[in-house]
């Protein structure tokens, strides 16, 4: 006689769910959470930078941009970090492995060639990172990460006294984010 085990419907889904996310999976889940953090993180800074200039601007970021990057990755069931070599906040430091990521995008930023869109690495059989390169591509992103004087740069090195963020030109790459995702 055989027997069967009946597993509910719902159990059987959530199971089904858990499985693991395959690389495509994991690059469209890095990609839909970084995007969002762009898309928040810019618009907030693009409508403080029309309504209260970039002191406004550098102003709200200082107080804002961790919590609406925690905010998107318990949006998106991530773990995000916005990273750079020349960081404004020691939190967004990378690690070795970072910096050595970001060292070689720079390399070929300074080398004329083009940057890839992402690049996954593997932290476990359980979780990916998806890395997507931030460039200044917007003149308004100059305002604060250019060459900076005056009351806009001492208001910068008020709320980031070990900042290393500034000298940027268009099409430098800034940093990059990244995205933890469970696979």
């Amino acid at each position: 006689m055989k027997r069967f085990i009946v597993i509910p419907l719902t159990l059987a889904s959530s199971l089904l769910l858990a499985s693991p996310l395959s690389d495509e999976q994991a690059i469209a889940k890095g990609n839909q959470a970084s995007t969002l953090l762009v898309q928040k993180l810019g618009g907030e800074l693009k409508g403080q930078m029309k309504s209260a200039g970039a002191i406004g601007a550098l102003n709200f970021c200082s107080q804002n941009a961790l919590n609406l990057t925690a905010q998107v990755a318990t949006e998106t069931n991530t773990s995000i970090k916005r990273l750079s070599l020349k960081n404004r906040n020691p939190l967004n430091a990378p690690s070795a492995q970072e910096s050595a990521l970001l060292s070689k995008w720079d390399a070929l930023v300074k080398a004329g060639q083009p940057l890839p869109p992402h690049e996954l690495a593997k932290v476990s059989d359980a979780a990916a990172v998806y890395y997507k390169p931030i460039v200044i591509n917007n003149e308004a992103c100059l305002k604060c990460h250019g060459n900076v004087e005056g009351e806009l740069a001492k208001a910068i090195r008020s709320a980031y006294p070990e900042d290393k963020a500034t000298g940027y030109k268009m099409g430098d790459l800034r940093g990059m984010i990244a995205v933890e995702v469970a696979r």
